[in-house]
């Protein structure tokens, strides 16, 4: 009798999971630790590249990411993900969350933009909202 090997769920298998990136330390531990003990799978990176690099053409549930970020910013973060044939919703972080830049956030292919600063709960709620919704 042949006993099927199951695939072994790492950190890096990003389907279904919470991205978290950002480059403020602070910012991506109160993410995890807020959306974890809702039970909610997070994963967090300091930069765009290192996600890109563990994606392996896996869906994220929800990306939520700095609009700015060394290297790759976010809207490129998300230009990069279309391109591999991901339709991923995504919260952009951003210091600059003025009434034209919150229009200016689904032209930017982001769900929404949160203004800096921000409580974590605020992220929460919005996450939430996006996986609830029918895929």
């Amino acid at each position: 009798m042949k006993i099927k090997k199951r695939k072994r769920r790492t950190l890096s298998n990003l389907q279904g999971a919470v991205c978290v990136v950002s480059e403020d330390e602070k910012t991506r531990h109160g993410l995890y630790r807020v959306l974890g003990t809702l039970g909610v799978r997070v994963v967090a990176f300091s930069t765009a590249e290192q996600l890109l690099n563990q994606l392996n053409g896996e869906e994220p549930a929800v990306l939520i990411t700095d609009t700015v970020l060394p290297g790759m910013g976010g809207s490129e973060l998300l230009g990069a993900l279309e391109k591999e044939g991901l339709e991923v919703s995504a919260i952009g972080l951003t210091t600059q969350a003025s009434t034209d830049k919150e229009r200016e956030g689904p032209r930017e292919g982001f769900t929404e933009l949160v203004e800096k600063p921000f409580g974590f709960w605020s992220v929460v709620d919005r996450v939430q909202k996006i996986l609830r919704r029918p895929r």
